[in-house]
């Protein structure tokens, strides 16, 4: 195996290799050089080489919504990984694990008129679940950090790996665990493409095991809730095909306390569903007794699938005039909101793959052990 002479390169490649991290979308370019040359020699990884760091922004994002796990793109330094921040949002807001590498100058070399170097530590900072901002190794070009900086040579390599690791480890639980994008700073010195086939970083053994998950406690606390409400919304707007099994969609379509909104990228359809919001919404509100109308529309329980933004203008329609009800807290006295949010659930189960469909798991216990309510409910 070939691997970069760098350390924190190797590091960030065995990590992500023991969590499961197989799909790297890679921008070349000369400082990301290193770890290109680690991922690229092994054979575990399959690597993407897109040149434009827009388009493997969005490439990677959509191979991770369609895959259900974290993908991972590579960057040089400089302006190249602002290349990324629409990518970045839009997984932010959609919950895609998006997990964004980007090789920097080490700190001495920046503000000081070097090329393609910006400031790059907590560069999404608005729009991002975890920013790890990794340390220069102390081992690797140890007399030209000398000649800049001493100072950054009190620490030993071995505290600088276990930062690291710390900081590595903590960005791919979150992209794993809480579905969001995640950022990886990279500080990289000269020389770049130096070759080993010995490894200078050994993970701890304890690396093997995922991230913990949140256990499903509440489950029958919740299940009570949906079981007494008597008049439920349910909101669908992108979920992956067969996300919900054909008995619990039947269960749904059958149960006349239910009224179940779809959109297009929803892959669910059945004949008791509305396929179309608007359907609803615009004439109501272009209706003169619009208030009654939507009163008589206020469910007890709204329940929404996703958290895309390309419904908000239409949960903001229906909140508005639908809710009025308490917000919902769990056990604990903790809020959770005025709906029943599929993030407060996770499965306690230690699922093989990375990132597991939680929507399917919940779902379908939630449902089944639901017990239909006694008060029909008839939309006006």
């Amino acid at each position: 195996m070939i691997y970069s002479d760098i350390p924190s390169a190797q590091q960030l490649v065995l990590t992500f290799q023991a969590k499961g991290i197989r799909n790297i979308v890679i921008s070349p370019g000369s400082r990301n050089a290193p770890l290109t040359l680690s991922f690229a020699k092994q054979s575990y990884f399959n690597c993407y080489s897109i040149v434009d760091e827009r388009c493997a922004g969005f490439f990677a994002m959509g191979m991770a919504r369609q895959l259900q796990e974290p993908v991972a793109v590579l960057c040089t330094s400089g302006s190249a990984v602002l290349n990324y921040y629409p990518a970045v949002a839009e997984a932010y807001y959609s919950e895609v694990p998006l997990i964004v590498v980007s090789a920097d100058r080490p700190d001495y070399k920046i503000d000081v008129g070097d090329g393609q170097t910006i400031r790059q530590t907590d560069i999404f900072q608005k729009h991002i679940g975890f920013s790890a901002n990794l340390k220069q190794d102390v081992s690797h070009a140890t007399e030209v950090m000398a000649q800049f900086d001493k100072t950054l040579l009190v620490h030993t390599q071995q505290e600088i790996q276990a930062y690291n690791q710390f900081e590595i480890l903590k960005a791919l639980e979150v992209a794993m665990v809480k579905r969001l994008p995640v950022h990886i700073n990279v500080p990289l010195e000269e020389p770049l493409y130096g070759r080993t086939n010995n490894l200078k970083v050994v993970l701890p053994s304890e690396e093997d095991a995922l991230p913990g998950l949140e256990k499903l406690d509440d489950l029958e606390y919740f299940s009570k809730i949906w079981s007494s409400s008597s008049k439920k919304m349910v909101l669908i707007g992108v979920a992956q095909p067969d996300t919900l099994a054909q008995d619990v969609l039947e269960k749904l379509g059958a149960d006349t306390t239910v009224m179940v909104f779809t959109e297009t990228t929803s892959n669910v359809h059945h004949d008791a569903f509305f396929p179309s919001i608007d359907s609803i919404i615009a004439p109501i509100e272009k209706s003169e007794n619009k208030e009654a109308l939507f009163k008589a529309l206020q469910p007890d329980l709204l329940f929404f699938l996703d958290h895309l933004s390309a419904l908000r203008h239409r949960r903001r329609g229906i909140a508005c005039y639908g809710m009025g009800s308490k917000p919902i807290m769990n056990k604990n006295g903790r809020l959770i909101s005025t709906r029943l949010d599929i993030r407060i659930f996770r499965s306690s189960i230690n699922f093989k793959r990375p990132y597991p469909n939680t929507i399917r798991c919940i779902w379908q216990i939630a449902l089944l052990c639901a017990t239909p309510s006694c008060f029909p409910w008839t939309p006006h």
